[in-house]
């Protein structure tokens, strides 16, 4: 069974957009538009605007479904120690974090749970 990534659009404009992968991917990351035109997970930097988020895995060469829009409900993953209702942004792992106040924020914490600390799971975020 495929992993859950998009929970609820709730009428917002989401789109599936279709890139071609310069890496493996997997669906629940935030990804980037590389110089090639590709799309790759964030990693060694953080504080990148992402261009969406992965909707499903892809490998190197394939096509990687791609979910943009603003004001969607996703299951995305997460690191850190992070608060209902905190903002969060990207990572240097690829994974999201809470958000600093120099950080460019791309979605809410909203998970059921409350709150998560610790390594990567996939979290309800407000994207957007």
């Amino acid at each position: 069974m495929a992993t859950e990534i998009l929970v609820n659009d709730g009428g917002a404009p989401a789109r599936i957009i279709p890139f071609t992968a310069g890496s493996t991917i997997t669906a629940g990351y935030a990804l980037q538009m590389g110089a090639d035109a590709e799309v790759d997970t964030i990693a060694g930097a953080d504080n990148v605007m992402p261009i969406g988020v992965a909707f499903t895995d892809a490998t190197s060469g394939n096509i990687a479904s791609v979910i943009t829009g603003k004001g969607i409900v996703l299951n995305m993953y997460c690191s850190g120690t992070i608060g209902r209702g905190d903002n969060v942004a990207t990572l240097a792992d690829g994974n999201l974090g809470p958000a600093s106040a120099s950080s460019v924020a791309v979605g809410t914490y909203i998970d059921g749970s409350g709150a998560h600390s610790g390594a990567a799971t996939l979290q309800k975020v407000l994207w957007g």
